[in-house]
């Protein structure tokens, strides 16, 4: 690969036999897979080989850029260091043709139940502060903080108990600074030492056959990325899932999600599930989720996240308020073309004769949203302290008879009113919002 750069370097002594080239610019050392590191300055490397990149993974310190000559490199790569927060660790291309990253991943069924930890690029432990930028991944990208499972299964044994769920800090109530409490009081409820990781950005890159996913995680980066033609069974094309709190995730586009022998979670767009809290999603483009797919989605208690400029097109559902998701924001969001419903709250709550706060939506805000290309342009089970407002909405309005019964005594607003809408509305989004 990259045959006549490599040649070069080769000739003039800069290749190391690992396929590295590397020029020093500044001091600073780090643990790689908690063994000490000769101190050394960061430097730039030049990478050529499969071997090169493991060799280059495995020894960098914070501040470290590893370019990527143009061709392929097959992993996985399993990434346990860390950089800083001042001197992040990237990965990236040099600039001298398509750089192609690829794994022979074992592929799960379609009946998968869970997403698929088998990636082309693994941050364990609690990897931290790295950049993976303007790259080709076939087979996606796992970011996994250390003893998350710990908490998943806290999570699966509290499933039917809101109250403990929610003393988490930050999940009772608006405070966005519980994220730096939570890490603590999850250890002190699961009695393993947890290491999230921190400051993962993911920008410009095109992956594909598996997506992104996230699990106990915090302030990371996804943008400017195209993911799709995702296989059936590894998971959604984006998920932040467990705790997974502060991304950013904007400008990305998402298509072509395989649909899932399963359920409707294995093969969505952008998922925020899990107690995941504090998102920003914006500017993030859907498209063609067949079967049971809903582009963008809350569930388990995913709370006060914002998703706002977004646009979604040939799917299911468009934007879905899941399980107790608390203070989601949907704003000025667009649905092109959908099956089921364009928005969407909570439709497993229409039995409920009161909203619950183990399951039902709390505090959404649904406003100047616009809506065209299906019937039903609003749906909803069950939900509270909600409101519908300034949305461009022409068709079929679907509210279960429990919620049309409680929906003003339960804090409900519908464009400034507690009385809940008709079956069919005509209403332009509203100026100014």
């Amino acid at each position: 690969m990259a045959g006549g750069l490599a040649l070069a370097l080769a000739a003039s002594g800069a290749l190391t036999t690992a396929g590295v080239a590397a020029t020093a610019t500044s001091a600073g050392a780090a643990p790689v897979d908690g063994a000490a590191v000769a101190h050394r300055a960061p430097r730039t490397q030049l990478v050529s080989s499969t071997t090169g990149l493991q060799v280059a993974i495995k020894g960098a310190v914070p501040g470290d850029v590893i370019r990527l000559a143009g061709g392929t490199y097959t992993g996985p790569f399993t990434i346990k260091s860390s950089g800083t927060a001042s001197a992040p660790i990237t990965i990236t291309s040099a600039g001298t043709g398509e750089v192609r990253l690829t794994a022979n991943l074992r592929m799960p069924s379609c009946g998968a139940t869970s997403p698929d930890p088998n990636r082309t690029i693994k941050f364990l432990a609690g990897a931290s502060y790295w950049n993976i930028d303007g790259l080709s991944i076939r087979g996606g990208i796992m970011i996994m903080g250390g003893n998350a499972g710990n908490v998943r299964q806290w999570l699966n044994r509290n499933d039917e108990n809101w109250q403990a769920r929610r003393a988490v800090p930050g999940r009772d109530s608006y405070d966005p600074s519980g994220i730096l409490a939570s890490t603590a009081y999850l250890q002190r409820e699961t009695g393993a030492t947890l290491r999230p990781s921190i400051g993962i950005r993911i920008t410009n890159n095109d992956l594909s056959l598996k997506g992104i996913h996230s699990a106990m995680n915090k302030n990371g980066v996804v943008s400017r990325n195209e993911i799709h033609d995702i296989a059936c069974g590894t998971g959604p094309g984006l998920w932040l899932g467990t705790f997974s709190d502060g991304w950013q995730v904007t400008d990305n586009t998402v298509h072509d999600i395989a649909p899932s022998a399963w359920k409707h979670y294995m093969q969505e767009g952008i998922r925020v599930g899990g107690s995941s809290a504090y998102n920003t999603v914006t500017g993030n483009t859907v498209y063609n989720l067949p079967g049971d797919g809903r582009a963008f989605t809350t569930d388990e208690d995913g709370s006060w996240n914002t998703f706002s400029d977004n646009t979604a097109r040939n799917v299911a559902i468009g934007f879905n308020d899941q399980m107790s998701g608390w203070g989601n924001q949907w704003t000025n969001n667009r649905v092109d073309t959908f099956r089921t419903a364009a928005i969407s709250l909570r439709a497993m709550d229409a039995k409920l004769t009161k909203p619950s706060l183990n399951s039902s939506p709390k505090g959404a805000v649904i406003a100047c949203n616009v809506v065209s290309g299906g019937r039903v342009v609003f749906q909803a089970g069950a939900m509270m302290d909600s409101t519908v407002r300034g949305n461009g909405f022409d068709g079929e309005v679907q509210l279960s008879s429990n919620l049309r019964s409680y929906f003003g005594s339960e804090g409900n607003t519908w464009d400034g009113s507690s009385r809940p809408p008709g079956d069919q509305v005509r209403t332009s989004a509203a100026k100014g919002c």
